[in-house]
């Protein structure tokens, strides 16, 4: 929206002010979303760790992925490798899978409807 108001008709930027540690850093809306992917929702140790939660694990996993969706439909700042790793893990992988079937289906329901989109 933004865009199509400015004359010049370039993407304003986006910046996080990251204060999560004492070590303040301001990163950019794409940068601040591939660092989350890769700490979250690509994370071997955070999804694992999500999966033995049951029921709320699986959702956690399928909300994140939908906010990430939410970021590249709004802002366009997601790169492709963070919807192909995750489908490679969630989707692809039949153990994970599985997994997530077993303990909340219609999280991953919500995750398959959200890569067909």
């Amino acid at each position: 929206v933004v865009e199509s108001l400015r004359k010049d008709g370039k993407k304003p930027g986006a910046y996080i002010a990251d204060t999560t540690t004492a070590n303040a850093q301001v990163r950019s809306l794409a940068g601040q979303i591939r660092l989350d992917s890769r700490t979250k929702i690509l994370n071997p140790k955070f999804y694992e760790a999500a999966l033995k939660c049951g029921y709320e694990g699986v959702r956690e996993i399928s909300k994140r992925l939908r906010y990430t969706m939410g970021w590249s439909t709004t802002a366009g700042a997601v790169d492709n490798f963070v919807y192909e790793d995750a489908n490679e893990t969630y989707i692809t992988d039949a153990d994970i899978r599985k997994q997530m079937l077993d303990k909340n289906p219609d999280a991953l329901r919500d995750m398959v409807q959200t890569f067909l989109e």
